[in-house]
């Protein structure tokens, strides 16, 4: 199996998820052919880092920026050229010439991780096997963004979904759910950091049973009263988060 791995250049995640790429390569390194990194920096970055300081998440906005600082050291894509394998940069998923590559390279699954990046209909049949994602909540029923993030603050355990990628947004089928807090941590950073390794044991596991399985075999992804979480945007919403005792 061919599979071509996908993340977000910058990364708000310690050690900007390199941890999560050290576990899929150990344990599925065989099946991965790449790594795609989508440009998120802009000079909005900036403006976007201030206003996490000034808001009441200076980890966030450390992390963010030292991740930032780091980037020219190339740590992600060392991993990958060090095994001879493919590191692309493209500004969305959806640029023509990715899919012609796809096609030609005769990928036969695309991992999605750690990206906003909304994948058209074509993007989603280059594939011969199709594309999964890892979402950061528990499926199927937290749904949206920073999912895990919003557990912890109701002290509700918080973890991760593998499903298969559809035109809409958190379903298709699930593939793995696994839990990486019971509830009641108050350190957002450190969870993402255990828990990088952990997702990425888990992706390298799926990759696995795709692989001998030859098809992307999952389990309803259905909920009667699925709850949808957001991106914290306001001083209030982040206040209220502090409130609560959360680290950010």
């Amino acid at each position: 199996m061919r599979a071509l791995l996908v993340t977000s250049e910058l990364t708000y995640i310690p050690e900007n998820y390199v941890p999560l790429f050290d576990e899929v390569l150990e344990g599925a390194g065989e099946h991965v052919v790449g790594l795609m990194l989508l440009d998120v920096v802009s000079p909005a970055l900036a403006k976007t880092i201030a206003g996490l300081f000034a808001m009441g998440a200076p980890r966030i906005a450390s992390t963010l920026t030292r991740n930032l600082v780091e980037l020219p050291r190339a740590r992600r894509e060392r991993l990958f050229a060090r095994r001879g394998l493919h590191v692309l940069r493209a500004q969305t998923m959806n640029d023509p010439w990715v899919i012609e590559w796809l096609l030609r390279e005769r990928i036969d699954l695309v991992v999605n991780l750690r990206t906003r990046c909304i994948y058209r209909k074509r993007v989603l049949a280059a594939p011969r096997l199709g594309c999964i994602n890892l979402h950061h909540g528990m499926l199927p029923r937290y749904r949206g963004t920073m999912c895990d993030l919003w557990a912890l603050a109701d002290r509700r355990p918080a973890g991760f979904s593998i499903h298969r990628m559809t035109r809409k947004v958190d379903d298709g089928e699930l593939l793995c759910v696994e839990e990486t807090s019971p509830g009641g941590e108050r350190d957002y950073l450190a969870h993402l950091t255990r828990a990088s390794r952990v997702e990425g044991r888990a992706v390298a596991r799926v990759l696995q049973r795709i692989a001998t399985d030859d098809a992307i075999v999952g389990e309803p992804n259905r909920c009667d009263n699925p709850i949808y979480t957001q991106t914290p945007q306001t001083f209030a919403e982040i206040r209220a988060l502090r409130a609560k005792g959360l680290r950010l």
